[in-house]
């Protein structure tokens, strides 16, 4: 689908959205300039939000399974989370603008209610981005993020009165659009922002029909799954969350380098959704993009710590982690947009893997190791532990694809040469179209019949559709089945007789 497809303003409230989610840090900078006592009210609401937002979001992503995926998309829970979260806002600018309401138990309120309306929103917003691929969930992503960064660091700059009334508009824009959009969806039918209508209703409704089809996974089978098509997005967005909540640097002691590293890192985020390549794109970024810029910072990391190289490299390291979040974020839309795992289920995870590390984060900032000059040895372990497992995990990518791992994968791997091999690929296609009528394939099924016909093994299938390696085997199973082939070589044979 191209990029300038479907464009809908209203997505971009989304930025809305992200300067105002309370479990990121910065967004608090307006609050510390209120009426009330900071260590008194903002301890109490910054620990019971982050705790709150961990237990409520895993509760949510357990109750977005199989059996339930759009429960937390029916109005009820929409109505309930669209409350607390006005409710729990209400509270926090009531502490910040009127004396004698910033008390640690209002604070404590305050922050349960904003995670209950934050888990919420979070699993609304990721469902209205599943109606996008990656590259234009990658789009979205990085203007959403970029923009909303360019509004931290405005508010953080203005007097507490305006920046108040601009925080309030950005509240009351943040919710409407998910909210209408589940509000509108037929019982059983579309997910919020789907796209293109007819088309979107029929996927959602062959999604039904192949959970009946298959076997039902166990919940250790599907956790499994979800971390081989989540891990790296998801670890990405934790040592981000622990990165943001340990360390504070103000550069020239004016800019907010977690708000400036997400604008910049949008910047490097942005070209990577229009480059068109043969690999599948999660490959080229967790494999190629992100590894170079961590080997990067490992070498300016190894300067002594007084030079201009370990200096920049303190700042371009916000810039990185800004990218792996927005990358992050345009991963888990991808994962939600192919459907093998509900919205709830990616985006509880994610909000409460992010609440976690906050917490952590958070904790670990007044120890001593985080508190040196430079913001401390172990912000460096960290980091540089995440880059070498980075670095190392996209080895065992380039590994696995080097000792033939796709070709092993029941037999899958690239096409041999001989009587269509050398067909063009419409014409692969076409063929393969008319096998899929025939045998009654699902829309799953035809489109990863599509792949194999053209020769691609297991592991491209799943990093293509952002859907984990085993459920493209169990719809591979399925396709000989219906196709009465056993194994590779029959299937390719059957698609060159067309």
């Amino acid at each position: 689908m191209p990029l300038s497809k479907y464009f809908r303003l209203e997505a971009l409230t989304l930025i809305a959205f992200l300067a105002t989610i309370p479990i990121y840090s910065p967004n608090h900078l307006l609050f510390e300039t209120g009426v009330f006592d900071v260590p008194t009210f903002m301890a109490p609401f910054a620990n019971t939000m982050l705790f709150s937002t961990l237990v409520l979001g895993t509760l949510a992503a357990l109750a977005s399974g199989r059996r339930c995926p759009e429960r937390l998309l029916g109005r009820g829970w929409v109505v309930a989370g669209v409350a607390a979260y006005l409710t729990g806002y209400g509270l926090l600018i009531a502490a910040a603008a009127l004396p004698g309401v910033g008390t640690g138990a209002v604070g404590a309120l305050s922050g349960f209610l904003l995670a209950a309306g934050t888990v919420e929103l979070a699993v609304l917003w990721g469902s209205y981005m599943a109606a996008y691929d990656l590259r234009q969930a990658l789009l979205w992503c990085a203007l959403s993020v970029g923009c909303a960064a360019l509004v931290g660091l405005l508010l953080s700059s203005t007097t507490f009165g305006v920046g108040l009334i601009v925080f309030v508009v950005l509240v009351l824009a943040s919710f409407p659009v998910p909210c209408l959009a589940a509000w509108k969806r037929p019982r059983g039918g579309a997910r919020p922002g789907d796209l293109g209508g007819g088309a979107k209703a029929a996927g959602a409704a062959s999604s039904v029909q192949e959970a009946a089809e298959s076997p039902a996974p166990t919940r250790r089978a599907r956790l499994a799954s979800l971390a081989s098509v989540s891990g790296m997005p998801l670890a990405g967005l934790m040592v981000f969350a622990f990165m943001m909540g340990a360390r504070k640097f103000i550069l020239f002691d004016v800019v907010n380098m977690e708000l400036l590293g997400c604008a910049l890192g949008a910047v490097v985020a942005l070209p990577i959704c229009l480059l068109r390549t043969s690999r599948p794109l999660t490959t080229l970024i967790y494999r190629m993009l992100v590894p170079a810029f961590a080997l990067v910072l490992i070498v300016l990391n190894s300067f002594p710590g007084t030079t201009m190289p370990m200096f920049f490299a303190a700042w371009l390291t916000y810039v990185f982690y800004g990218a792996v979040a927005i990358l992050a974020l345009a991963s888990l839309a991808a994962v939600a947009h192919a459907r093998e795992f509900s919205a709830g289920s990616v985006f509880g995870t994610a909000v409460a893997a992010f609440a976690l590390f906050s917490l952590l984060g958070l904790g670990c900032a007044p120890t001593a190791p985080f508190q040196e000059e430079g913001g401390g040895p172990a912000l460096l372990v960290v980091s540089t532990f995440y880059f070498v497992g980075v670095i190392a995990a996209a080895l065992w990518g380039f590994w696995r694809a080097g000792a033939g791992e796709r070709a092993a994968d029941d037999g899958l791997g690239a096409r041999d040469a001989g009587a269509g091999a050398d067909a063009p690929a419409q014409s692969v296609q076409a063929r393969c179209e008319a096998l899929a009528d025939e045998a009654g394939l699902t829309p799953r099924e035809r489109e990863i019949l599509g792949y194999l016909g053209r020769g691609h093994g297991i592991a491209f299938v799943a990093a293509t559709l952002v859907i984990s390696e085993s459920t493209v085997r169990t719809h591979v199973k399925s396709i000989y089945k219906k196709l009465g082939v056993n194994g590779r070589e029959e299937l390719l044979a059957k698609v060159d007789e067309g």
